[in-house]
């Protein structure tokens, strides 16, 4: 299945969007086998960006990848709010990214990654039923 041909927006929704109060409660979206690698200063413990990785930006954070050696592909599910809505996608391409960056109607929030080894397992383990 070729999922960039499927979305051509880039994004794939991963969960269904929730109210904000809705995410509050229910602590996210409860995303399994994923690894943050940023989250928001409106929701890390101490009032910071944080990055998984040093000396990173939004803007340098990620690069969609295509095709990899191995099985070590990376994926990104990126958690936005705009509207009053928390929403969760997969980023199938940098436009897309690049977009949610330019968007200054929508916040990232948080954003994971997973390997494409794990891929058809862990992302069914996250979509929305």
């Amino acid at each position: 299945m070729n999922l960039i041909a499927l979305n051509p927006s880039g994004l794939l929704e991963v969960k269904s969007a929730l109210s904000i109060s809705e995410y509050r409660e229910s602590f996210g979206f409860d995303l399994k086998n994923v690894s943050a690698i940023y989250k928001s200063k409106k929701i890390s413990n101490d009032g910071n960006d944080w990055f998984a990785f040093p000396k990173k930006s939004l803007e340098t954070l990620l690069a969609v990848q295509k095709e990899s050696e191995g099985d070590l592909l990376v994926v990104y599910i990126v958690e936005t709010i705009s509207n009053n809505k928390v929403s969760c996608n997969l980023i199938l391409s940098d436009d897309a990214y690049q977009s949610m960056l330019n968007d200054k109607t929508l916040h990232i929030l948080q954003i994971y990654q997973m390997y494409k080894k794990f891929w058809q397992d862990h992302l069914a383990l996250n979509m929305a039923n």
